[in-house]
């Protein structure tokens, strides 16, 4: 079965775009795969290749190239605006879209809602990566709900360390990361000013990058605490990262799952999370939640953690616990499960 995957770029700075290598690296696929990306970005470029995975850039394509990759597929998956909507140029194929949000401003303005009839009319399959995320698109356009489908994310737990912690590793010097891009639907804004409440010793160490970094290096200057306040920039090495701090916080306004939520806990590390839809249901326990923009509550939540070698194991534990509902095998197989129903549907 032939597979062509479509997306923005393949920036190690996204969630999507890890999700998708992710996706496509099994060693048990059985697939033959393509990926088109609309730009050159792409990080991932050596790993694909090991795996005999060829990546083709939209805007490098001659018109005849570019019909011959759309006449290539058996079914073909979409993944993020606009991406989703150059699936739509495979006339007769199969086509499968997956929703990362559970937000997008085109649901806001009414001149779009036509488009995205379309959209949805056109595919085959929708697969939302978390429940609530396939909650809110039900609220947007129940029309097509008999085509929804919800597949968690899933990570790769043997990248991670699998083990509980049971206190700080240096109390002198407390280290909260957060992985993700420096972007509007993450609050990295209330974790920041939530260090700032926080005593000296906590540091906070910032992966990623994108365009509000400007902005929150201005902020951490403002609260006088830029010697806290590390930006890292895009990490390679995750795990390695996250076996360096003592605390994850995932602070987001919109957040279609978190897998990096999931990665942090895999690493052992507990891990507090807005009350936003999608998080919510990974982290799976009110206590790790604060609500959103609340920095007060999460420094509160911090101090609480990491002030009781008990309340610090337990949290660990629980971590250890809840990111085995998430593994890759999973993930993985559930997809090739729906690509062999599409494909059996002719």
């Amino acid at each position: 079965m032939r597979i062509l995957h479509i997306i923005n770029d393949l920036s190690k700075n996204g969630g999507a775009q890890k999700f998708l290598v992710d996706l496509v690296t099994g060693e048990e696929t059985k697939y033959d795969i393509k990926i088109l990306v609309l730009c050159h970005e792409n990080d991932y470029l050596e790993t694909l290749s090991r795996r005999g995975i060829e990546c083709y850039v939209w805007q490098t394509l001659t018109f005849k190239e570019k019909w011959a990759l759309f006449r290539w597929p058996d079914i073909v998956h979409g993944h993020l605006y606009p991406s989703i909507y150059l699936a739509l140029l495979a006339l007769g194929k199969k086509k499968l879209q997956t929703e990362h949000s559970s937000s997008n401003r085109r649901r806001d303005y009414p001149a779009f809602k036509f488009m995205e009839y379309l959209l949805y009319l056109s595919h085959d399959l929708t697969v939302s990566i978390s429940e609530k995320v396939q909650e809110e698109l039900i609220k947007f356009m129940p029309n097509f709900r008999q085509k929804y489908k919800v597949i968690n994310n899933g990570v790769d737990l043997s990248c991670f360390s699998m083990s509980a912690r049971t206190g700080i590793k240096h109390p002198s010097q407390i280290k909260i990361g957060m992985v993700g891009r420096l972007h509007e639907h993450k609050d990295h804004e209330a974790l920041i000013r939530a260090v700032a409440l926080l005593p000296t010793q906590y540091q906070l160490h910032l992966a990623g990058d994108g365009q509000k970094r400007e902005a929150l290096e201005s902020l951490a200057q403002q609260l006088d605490i830029t010697n806290r306040v590390f930006f890292h920039g895009v990490v390679s090495d995750i795990p390695t990262f996250l076996e360096q701090m003592d605390l994850y916080v995932q602070s987001s306004l919109i957040e279609g799952f978190g897998l990096a939520a999931v990665e942090a806990m895999a690493a052992g590390l507990p891990v507090l999370s807005s009350n936003v839809p999608g998080l919510d249901d990974v982290i799976g326990n009110a206590s790790y939640l604060f609500e959103v923009s609340n920095s007060e509550e999460l420094a509160n939540k911090i101090i609480q953690v990491c002030d009781s070698n008990e309340n610090y194991s337990v949290a660990s534990k629980y971590s250890i616990l809840r990111c085995k509902e998430f593994t890759i095998e999973k993930f993985r197989d559930s997809y090739y499960k729906a690509y062999d129903g599409l494909f059996i549907q002719g």
